[in-house]
């Protein structure tokens, strides 16, 4: 069995059960909110990650000749998170939806074209305009240097991570590369924010911020 594989599945066991109990003992936190119809602020925030690294991925696989993922990974966002993510939009901005729903359409024309510096372009426009859609969408003072609000997000991030590679791998090989490159790119955006977020992080967090990106380095090496 392929050592890196059983990294793996230990990063993602070890990431759910140790930072995202340790960090959140209290179930409670994340009941009030599931019970909620409406996607929380935490989640929306959650999903524009997921859609980030969905676009991450699209790139890599351009990178790597692999056309058939990077178009699965650019059509993601729009099979798996526009139509959750809607009403919230509509309330932030009406055209937002629409605007997301053409740039994706056309940024996954694009990535069948297999033309790397007009996918890269339309890839950094859309990120903005993710950047954009979050700052309508969830005031700057709720996210900046709030501790709870971080950890549930990158929660969400992990969650989410931990499920994609439970059906990408079986006996501890890969049978379904797209969900697992999903789970790594998840991943990598939570270290992102952790990273981001060290400033105003208590010593306990940074500790399993430390734990997570060095099991990142060993577990996700050269693996795309």
């Amino acid at each position: 069995m392929n050592s890196n594989f059983i990294l793996t599945i230990l990063f993602a066991i070890s990431i759910y059960f140790t930072v995202f109990l340790s960090l959140f003992p209290d179930s409670n936190l994340f009941y009030v909110e599931a019970q909620q119809s409406t996607v929380s602020d935490h989640e929306l925030h959650g999903y524009f990650e997921q859609m980030k690294g969905h676009l991450d991925a699209s790139i890599i696989n351009v990178q790597s000749n692999n056309s058939a993922l990077a178009v699965a990974h650019a059509l993601h966002p729009i099979e798996e998170i526009v139509d959750i993510i809607n009403n919230r939009l509509i309330e932030a901005n009406e055209t937002l939806t629409k605007e997301f729903s053409s740039k994706l359409s056309e940024y996954v024309q694009t990535v069948r074209s297999d033309n790397l510096s007009k996918i890269t372009l339309q890839k950094t426009e859309l990120e903005k305009l993710l950047n954009d859609a979050l700052d309508q969408s969830i005031p700057l003072e709720k996210r900046n240097h709030n501790r709870d609000y971080i950890l549930n997000v990158t929660a969400e991030l992990i969650t989410i991570a931990s499920e994609e590679f439970n059906e990408a791998m079986f006996n501890g090989q890969i049978i379904n590369l797209l969900e697992y490159q999903d789970g790594q790119q998840f991943i990598k955006r939570a270290i992102t924010l952790l990273e981001e977020s060290q400033g105003f992080l208590w010593d306990g967090d940074k500790k399993y911020f430390t734990k997570l990106t060095e099991m990142k380095k060993v577990g996700f090496k050269k693996r795309s």
